[in-house]
C-alpha cells in the first residue's frame, strides 16, 4: 500500500544554492558585529601632553682638532749650479747621487777668450804705467826749468836793481845799460810764468795718467779673479741630485743664453715641509710647535716636524697661508727615504686659545632662513635660539649666540618641533673630553699639541 497522501503533506527540502547564500549572509553579519564591538567602539587611550625627547647639556671646552691637509716636501737648500763666465767644462768631479761638502771642487772650466782679454788688460796696464812714467818725467823736467828760470830771474833782477841805483849818480852807469838790464828782467819773468804754466799742465797730465792707471789696474784685478771663476766649488754640504753637462760642454751664466745648469745640489739632512693652512686655522699657528705628517712610502708611520716659518700672507685663490715645518733628516736615520719632491699628509692640530661652547652636531638645525637650536626654557618648553656654527670636533660642534654653558638643548633639533612645545627631557650624557681624545694622535697627549698663544 502506497502512502501517497502522507508524502504530499510534508515540506520540500531547500535547494543547496540557497543554503550557501544564507551561510555567506550569516558570516557577513557576524563580521559586522565583531567590527562594531571591538574596533569602532573601542575607547581611545589618553594622549600625553608632553613629548619625551633626549636632551644634552651645552658644554664648554677648548677646541682641539686634527685636520689632514696636503703638504710638499722640499730640500732646505736647493741650488742650480751655473758658471759665472761662459766657457768649456775641462773637468767635472760629481754625478747624480754624489755627496759633496762645502768648498769641495766640483767643476773646472777653461775659457780661452777670457784669458786673451786678461792678457789685453795686462798690456793696457803696462802701457798706462809707461805713459805715467813719461808724464812724471816731463813734470820733473818742467819743474827743473821753472826753478832755473826763477834763479835766473832773481840774479838778473838783483843786478838790475844795483845798476839802476848806481845810475842815479851822473856819469857812473850808462842809461842804455840800465834799459838793457830791465828788458832782461822782463824776459826772465815771462820765462818763469811760462814754465809755471808748463808745470801745472804736466801735473794735470800726471793726475789723469794716474787715474787711467788706477782704472786699468782695477779692470785687471777683475780679471785676476777670473781664475776663481773657473773653479766651481760646493756652496754647502749636500747631495748632487741632477747633472746636465759633461766634459767639453759649453756653459754660460744664468740669463745669458739657453744654457742649462751644470748640476743641482740639495741639502737633504734638513727638509722643509710646506703646508697650506686654511684661513680659519691661521690663528693657532705657533712657531716651534710639533706637527705630524706622513708619506706614502711609509703609510703606517708618522713623522714629526717643527713649525719654523710663516708665510704671513693669504693666497687669494685658496685662502690659505703657507707654513713651513723643519724636519731633521740625518743620513743615519732608517727613514732617510723621505726625499724632496714627495707629497705628504700634514696632520694639522687646530685649537683655540680660549674655551668655547659645544653641542652635538645634530642639535643644530639649518634652514634657508635661520640656524638654530631647540633649548628648553621655563617649564621645559621649547624655545628656538639662533646660533652661528664654529669648528667641528668629533661629533660636537662649536656654537656662538645667546646660549650658555649648562643649558639644555634637544639632541636633535628640527623645524617640526614648534616653539612652546612642552618636552619631557631624557638626559643624554656627552663626554666632551672623549671627543677631544678622539682627535689626538694616540702617541701624543693633549698638552703635546699646539701651545696656546700668550
Amino acid at each position: 500500500m502506497k502512502l501517497t497522501g502522507l508524502s504530499e503533506g510534508l515540506p520540500k527540502p531547500l535547494p543547496k544554492n540557497l543554503l550557501l547564500i544564507l551561510a555567506v549572509l550569516a558570516a557577513a553579519i557576524i563580521a559586522f558585529v565583531v567590527y562594531k564591538v571591538f574596533f569602532e567602539h573601542k575607547p581611545e587611550a589618553p594622549v600625553s601632553q608632553a613629548l619625551s625627547l633626549p636632551v644634552v647639556r651645552v658644554q664648554k671646552a677648548i677646541l682641539f682638532r686634527e685636520d689632514q691637509i696636503p703638504g710638499e716636501i722640499q730640500a732646505y737648500q736647493d741650488v742650480l749650479i751655473y758658471p759665472k763666465v761662459p766657457g768649456f767644462i775641462k773637468w767635472i768631479g760629481v754625478d747624480r747621487g754624489s755627496i759633496v761638502h762645502e768648498g769641495e771642487p766640483m767643476v773646472t772650466m777653461y775659457a780661452p777668450e777670457y784669458l786673451a782679454r786678461k792678457d789685453e788688460a795686462q798690456a793696457i796696464v803696462s802701457q798706462a804705467r809707461a805713459q805715467l812714467a813719461e808724464g812724471e818725467s816731463k813734470l820733473a823736467a818742467a819743474r827743473a826749468r821753472w826753478r832755473e828760470a826763477n834763479a835766473q830771474l832773481l840774479g838778473d833782477d838783483s843786478t838790475y836793481q844795483r845798476v839802476k841805483a848806481a845810475s842815479l849818480v851822473p856819469g857812473v852807469v850808462a842809461t842804455n845799460e840800465v834799459i838793457v838790464l830791465g828788458q832782461q828782467v822782463d824776459q826772465d819773468r815771462q820765462a818763469v810764468s811760462t814754465w809755471e804754466s808748463n808745470v801745472k799742465a804736466a801735473e794735470h797730465l800726471v793726475v789723469a795718467l794716474r787715474d787711467n792707471l788706477k782704472a786699468d789696474t782695477k779692470s785687471l784685478d777683475n780679471f785676476s779673479d777670473f781664475a776663481s771663476y773657473l773653479q766651481i766649488t760646493a756652496p754647502f754640504d749636500g747631495y748632487i741630485t741632477e747633472r746636465n753637462m759633461h766634459v767639453g760642454s759649453f756653459v754660460g751664466p744664468l740669463g745669458t743664453g739657453a744654457y742649462p745648469a751644470i748640476c743641482r745640489i740639495q741639502q737633504l739632512d734638513l727638509l722643509r715641509i710646506v703646508a697650506p693652512v686654511p684661513e680659519r686655522d691661521t690663528n693657532g699657528v705657533v712657531i716651534g710647535a710639533p706637527v705630524d705628517f706622513s708619506v706614502s712610502t711609509f703609510p703606517d708611520q708618522r713623522f714629526t716636524g717643527t713649525v719654523a716659518r710663516l708665510g704671513n700672507y693669504l693666497d687669494k685663490a685658496t685662502r690659505t697661508m703657507p707654513v713651513e715645518l723643519n724636519y731633521n733628516n740625518p743620513p743615519d736615520k732608517p727613514d732617510r727615504r723621505i726625499l724632496p719632491g714627495m707629497f705628504c699628509k700634514v696632520y694639522w692640530p687646530t685649537r683655540r686659545t680660549e674655551p668655547t661652547l659645544f653641542i652635538p652636531q645634530t642639535a643644530v638645525e639649518s634652514t634657508p632662513l635661520d640656524t638654530f637650536v631647540c633649548r628648553l626654557g621655563k617649564d621645559n618648553k621649547v624655545e628656538r635660539v639662533s646660533v652661528t656654527k664654529g669648528q667641528i670636533m668629533g661629533s660636537m660642534i662649536e656654537v656662538f649666540g645667546n646660549i650658555h654653558e649648562g643649558d639644555l638643548v634637544l639632541e636633535t633639533s628640527t623645524e617640526e618641533i614648534e616653539p612652546g612645545t612642552e618636552v619631557q627631557p631624557i638626559m643624554v650624557e656627552k663626554d666632551i673630553e672623549e671627543e677631544k681624545r678622539k682627535e689626538e694622535h694616540p702617541k701624543r697627549k693633549l698638552h703635546g699639541g699646539l701651545p696656546a698663544r700668550s
